[in-house]
């Protein structure tokens, strides 16, 4: 089972890396914490895979771990992303304003989904993934 997990966490690396890209293709420079949140993120993704992969038990670790604070912080994010959504679409500023709050609200919930699930799956295998490696 640590294998399949490993892959999960690849798959969660590429992802967080994806959109980071994404959103500076769509933001521009306003998208810094994006950007940082994905390669940052992607990168010890792709790091608990890989060691994962190899049965070491500090991988699932750090990749449960991981899950587990973006999981928290993009919460926070998503949220304080949806308020300015929300006061923006009552001032009706312009559209290239609300559309940018708009792409960052949506991609922000995206990689909240994505590390939800991850920390879910994570936290069901764990005793299995904990038996198999060491």
């Amino acid at each position: 089972m640590h294998k399949n997990i490993s892959y999960l966490y690849a798959f969660f690396g590429f992802f967080l890396l994806g959109c980071g890209v994404v959103a500076v293709d769509l933001a521009g420079e306003q998208a810094n914490t994006a950007l940082i949140t994905g390669a940052a993120g992607g990168l010890m993704g792709l790091t608990a895979g890989h060691f994962l992969n190899r049965g070491k038990r500090w991988g699932f670790m750090l990749g449960t771990v991981e899950a587990g604070l973006l999981t928290l912080l993009l919460g926070w994010r998503a949220g304080t992303y949806f308020i300015r959504l929300l006061s923006e679409v009552q001032q009706q500023q312009g559209a290239e304003t609300t559309e940018t709050a708009g792409m960052a609200f949506l991609l922000t919930t995206a990689m909240l989904v994505i590390s939800l699930l991850t920390l879910t799956v994570s936290v069901m295998f764990a005793k299995q993934v904990l038996s198999e490696t060491k």
